[in-house]
């Protein structure tokens, strides 16, 4: 036996379809402009002995969000949001504050700025049947300190094999990288792979320079000179639209 999931030699290779998160299969709208957002989470932070005040903690937040894209080396700059409220922690707390209570802080903030989050309908059924027949994986432009969570949330934790979140690695779509990191991780050829998105700059590009096919999930408007292998509005037209492109044998 060679290679994951029982393929023997002479077996047809696997197919993989990679997904992006946000806007493909979570239907989600934040807005961190809301003073309320920052007030809250400044009384919060006050309580772990964080003492700053809500304007000064959303002014320090978008410095140093800005400060790591600065600094990078990467053309398409990631931030990590947990190591920004670590510092922040570190700037203005009287006393030592445990990873735990970092991750509490952040996952606050979102959950404070969030304004729309759910799955689109028939998301998580069609994952579910996919992975009868192909690798699944998910490769997201995503804070992982608010991902992993509400993966979990959304109950799609244990429906990708494997999980390429760009704020863990530094850089993000539509750097080629992401993409190579989960078939890597997959053990798939990027000529038996497809990846489903819903932005053309980022994910289109991406995977295309990848190697990968694409199919674009409600995208408006394209602008980048690359045409999609497919395009779809629902996610009950995902089966029909792979099995075209990405047939298994």
């Amino acid at each position: 036996m060679s290679g994951g999931r029982g393929e023997f030699k002479g077996a047809a290779p696997r197919r993989a379809v990679l997904f992006d998160l946000y806007g493909t299969l979570i239907d989600i709208r934040t807005d961190e402009s809301d003073p309320a957002v920052w007030g809250a989470l400044a009384q919060y932070l006050g309580y772990l002995g964080v003492n700053v005040a809500p304007e000064q903690l959303r002014s320090q937040y978008l410095k140093r969000v800005e400060f790591q894209i600065a600094s990078s080396p990467e053309r398409h700059a990631e931030v990590d949001v947990f190591a920004v409220f670590r510092d922040i922690f570190a700037a203005y707390g009287r006393v030592k504050v445990s990873r735990e209570n970092i991750i509490a802080a952040a996952m606050l903030f979102r959950s404070l700025s969030r304004r729309q989050f759910g799955l689109f309908p028939e998301a998580a059924a069609v994952l579910r049947r996919l992975r009868e027949r192909y690798a699944i994986g998910l490769v997201s432009d995503a804070q992982w300190v608010f991902t992993e969570p509400e993966l979990a949330i959304c109950g799609l934790r244990d429906l990708f094999e494997v999980r390429v979140l760009s704020s863990r690695f530094g850089y993000k779509k539509p750097d080629p990288r992401l993409f190579a990191k989960a078939l890597g991780a997959l053990r798939v050829a990027p000529t038996h792979a497809l990846y489903v998105g819903d932005n053309p700059a980022r994910d289109l590009v991406g995977a295309r320079r990848a190697g990968m096919s694409c199919i674009l999930f409600r995208a408006s408007g394209n602008g980048t000179g690359e045409r999609p292998d497919a395009a779809i509005n629902q996610h009950a037209e995902l089966e029909a639209a792979l099995g075209a492109l990405l047939p298994v044998e």
